[in-house]
């Protein structure tokens, strides 16, 4: 399952040297303060520190420079707390990929991980997320049931800078360093004031490939789940705060439930980031045994995003936030000019 890459030759010099160092055994003396310089210079210092963490280094060798290189990530992260939102440099792409067996037996944070790790090790620019512990800026959309295939998911990506070649190249470079049954389809550059991917997903699509031995016996119990007006099931519920149960009417959330030969596909619908479990649902209805196996999403559907309608008042305001970011940074004194006349714009004038 688990995929090794040989350490990539597309990224920064200053990690491809700590990869080197790595590969050796242990930390060399000579030049090792110029490597710490050139991570903090190319801001690579976070994954740096991710690329050590994940060679689990003997500590008696590697403790001296994993100390200083987390002293060096600490401080990093606390200039980027108050400048990440305005980096002129800044990039946010939006993924679509699919998750197939052996991938689809990850839970949403293993697959979180795995996805990550395919990106920093394809070369590409990832940014690193502002934790104590810091690890790539990589966000999944609506998560996927385990054991569940996936044919068409999303993530949004943050990046430091340009990703360096055209979006269209990028999946054929990410896909060479995934894990298998984990592909990348697209890559789209969206604004960095977009809303997060998981905000948008409002609707998903599945299907089921229904075995031929429970097939008449499934048709039956769909045909009267679909005819009802309420179809209600017990579930376990606190009750006047004791473990009890209590019936809840399942009926809205499966949707344009169809059968197409022996395969049935439905929708359900994504609230607020919620949505039922739909393996739950088909057990609900056809009965638990066998477990349902086979299911498929097929795609997510995302909501348009109120954001991207709203460019005027997000562009504006990162823009002069950048300007008061450099301007304060700048070393200079900033003095106010007061005119006596409060009808006149403030005057703020840097030395």
């Amino acid at each position: 399952m688990e995929k090794t890459n040989p350490p990539s030759s597309q990224g920064p010099l200053s990690l491809q040297a700590l990869q080197q160092m790595i590969v050796g055994g242990r930390p060399e003396a000579e030049g090792l303060e110029q490597l710490l310089a050139d991570l903090e210079s190319e801001r690579r210092l976070e994954h740096g520190w991710l690329l050590l963490k994940q060679a689990r280094l003997d500590h008696a060798v590697w403790g001296g420079l994993q100390a200083r290189l987390k002293a060096l990530v600490d401080q990093s992260r606390g200039r980027r707390m108050g400048r990440w939102q305005v980096d002129p440099e800044r990039r946010t792409l939006r993924l679509s990929f699919e998750v197939r067996a052996p991938a689809c037996s990850q839970h949403p944070a293993g697959l979180l991980a795995e996805l990550g790790r395919a990106l920093l090790s394809a070369g590409l620019p990832v940014a690193m997320g502002l934790e104590k512990s810091p690890r790539p800026a990589v966000h999944l959309g609506h998560p996927l049931p385990l054991m569940v295939e996936g044919c068409e998911e999303w993530a949004d990506l943050d990046l430091l800078e340009p990703a360096g070649l055209p979006l269209a190249e990028l999946p054929e470079r990410i896909n060479a360093h995934a894990i298998q049954g984990l592909r990348v389809l697209q890559c789209l550059q969206i604004p960095n004031y977009a809303s997060r991917v998981a905000e948008l997903c409002r609707r998903a699509h599945w299907l089921w490939p229904c075995p031929a031995e429970r097939l008449d016996a499934a048709r039956e119990r769909m045909a009267a789940f679909i005819g009802s007006e309420r179809y209600e099931i017990e579930k376990s519920a606190k009750v006047d705060g004791q473990k009890g149960t209590t019936r809840v009417d399942i009926r809205p959330l499966l949707e344009d439930c169809l059968w197409e030969g022996a395969t049935l596909t439905f929708q359900t619908r994504i609230h607020k980031g919620e949505a039922a479990n739909p393996c739950k649902l088909l057990a609900a209805i056809l009965g638990p045994e066998p477990p349902v196996q086979g299911l498929v999403r097929t795609r997510v559907e995302l909501g348009e995003d109120p954001r991207l309608d709203q460019a005027e008042k997000f562009e504006p305001k990162l823009h002069n936030m950048f300007e008061d970011a450099v301007l304060l940074e700048s070393g200079g004194t900033i003095s106010l000019v007061d005119d006596e006349d409060d009808d006149e714009p403030l005057v703020i004038m840097g030395h």
